[in-house]
């Protein structure tokens, strides 16, 4: 679905939704939709450029095609997404919605709403083993980028496989794992015989250090500080 939003002021909802009254935005147009077909989605508030709702298990995000009808959906929580889709059906849309806002079960949702697809890490979330998943995931991954090549020298180290990695251009970086995750960030490049490092929390550091054993005690005492 091609959701790019329209550069001018050109854009008429009317021809594609002719069955939601957006001229109050997108959030209290799905309310009232809602709200006829004896559904509840009183949270529901407008976002940049979509509606979102706050649930137990993440927020849902909902936007319009601009250029062909649809409905896109994301459920998010932490970081990780819990499951995402399209359809240009309306009461579905809706009924996903209310159902996740109920406390559906995932494997239940996607079964329910076959247009709605489980995030890649979503049921190892679900089950609290999500940094387990993270970790064999990038280890089986065939692009072997240098912070790849540094996250399977450091697999060794058993210590670290409770925190979250996560690969951005060469950069290897962890985290605590989802949901716990608050504002500290381990970030390491192998440079040559060298390791940078970046530490990001209370406090912003940048130094280099020169073994991986060292690289591996550095990355638990930091998480383990007050």
């Amino acid at each position: 679905m091609n959701s790019k939003m329209p550069s001018n002021d050109s854009w008429d909802p009317t021809v594609l939704y002719s069955d939601l009254d957006m001229s109050e935005g997108l959030a209290e147009a799905l309310k009232r939709s809602a709200s006829g077909i004896g559904l509840t989605l009183d949270g529901l508030v407008d976002g940049f450029g979509r509606a979102e709702l706050v649930t137990g298990r993440g927020i849902v995000s909902i936007h319009v095609g601009a250029w062909e009808r649809g409905f896109g959906i994301g459920i998010h929580e932490s970081g990780i997404e819990w499951a995402s889709g399209a359809t240009d059906d309306l009461g579905q849309v809706l009924r996903s919605i209310a159902a996740w806002q109920d406390g559906e079960p995932l494997d239940d949702h996607v079964l329910e709403f076959p247009f709605m697809k489980p995030g890649k890490l979503a049921r190892a979330f679900a089950e609290g083993r999500v940094a387990e998943a993270q970790w064999q995931d990038l280890l089986d991954s065939e692009y072997r980028t240098g912070g790849q090549q540094l996250l399977v020298r450091l697999a060794q180290f058993g210590e670290l496989r409770s925190f979250f990695p996560e690969i951005s251009y060469g950069e290897l970086r962890f985290t605590e794992a989802p949901p716990r995750q608050g504002d500290r960030m381990f970030r390491v490049q192998s440079d040559g015989a060298v390791f940078r490092v970046r530490e990001s929390g209370p406090e912003r550091r940048e130094y280099a250090l020169g073994g991986l054993d060292e690289v591996a005690r550095r990355i638990v005492e930091f998480f383990a500080a007050d």
